[in-house]
């Protein structure tokens, strides 16, 4: 799977030194002790898919987001979820017949049992039921929070489930990515040398000039001639001699 991830130029810097970090949540936590144990380094928790590390397989998407683009590579066994199937009704019905419609509505841990546990199977119905909630909302903001929050919880248990992101990647929104040991940069693809053109990648559906394809913006970068052209181009060459190593 091609992947981008698109950032400002300070962010690429510190990716560059440290690969990608979070600086809040950690699996030194006691809360994610038990994450440490599955090789999880390291939790994120913003954007329409909550807090993570967001790539795409839409160069154009990932450019919103800053003007050094990334090729990302997930590692060998990362586990994506995929929101945008439809839930499985048998599944929603069979939960609801034993915990009550509020399995729906509530965080299931304050619905359920103790003694009782959400099957890695379950967690994602559910996830994947409020996700189609919010896509069905319409502009009904208070029913998008809704399924927004429900959908959050869930994706606390999702984690300890061993679910290491979800989205899709060819969405606008992509892909998020709660583990950030599951993401490696591989190379710097761009570093635009001029603010205009990063501005003009927010139009997705714009198929003019470099905006074309990638490989003309790719070359418009290295033919830039405006007034720091040739620092940006130096620091792209300096940014993969890092990561080729």
């Amino acid at each position: 799977m091609l992947l981008y991830h698109g950032t400002s130029k300070h962010s690429a810097r510190k990716i560059l030194r440290h690969g990608f970090r979070d600086r809040s949540w950690t699996a030194k936590s006691h809360k994610f002790r038990n994450m440490a144990k599955q090789g999880i380094d390291s939790i994120l928790h913003g954007g329409a898919l909550g807090h993570g590390i967001y790539c795409t397989a839409n160069w154009k998407s990932a450019l919103h987001f800053g003007p050094v683009l990334f090729r990302v590579e997930l590692q060998p066994g990362t586990r994506i979820l995929d929101l945008d199937l439809p839930p499985d009704p048998r599944t929603l019905d069979r939960l609801r017949r034993e915990f009550g419609h509020e399995i729906l509505t509530r965080h299931p841990l304050k619905v359920m049992p103790r003694n009782k546990r959400l099957t890695l199977d379950e967690a994602i119905q559910l996830a994947r039921h409020h996700q189609s909630g919010k896509y069905h909302s319409g502009s009904n903001s208070a029913v998008w929070d809704f399924h927004q929050t429900r959908l959050m919880e869930i994706r606390s248990l999702l984690i300890r489930l061993g679910i290491h992101g979800w989205g899709e990647s060819h969405d606008l929104d992509g892909i998020a990515i709660f583990a950030t040991d599951r993401l490696k940069p591989r190379e710097v693809i761009l570093s635009l040398p001029t603010r205009k053109l990063a501005e003009a990648c927010n139009n997705n559906e714009r198929t003019d000039g470099p905006h074309a394809s990638l490989d003309l913006m790719i070359q418009t970068m290295h033919r830039a001639t405006n007034p720091g052209a040739e620092n940006t181009r130096k620091w792209f060459h300096e940014a993969n001699r890092i990561l080729s190593y």
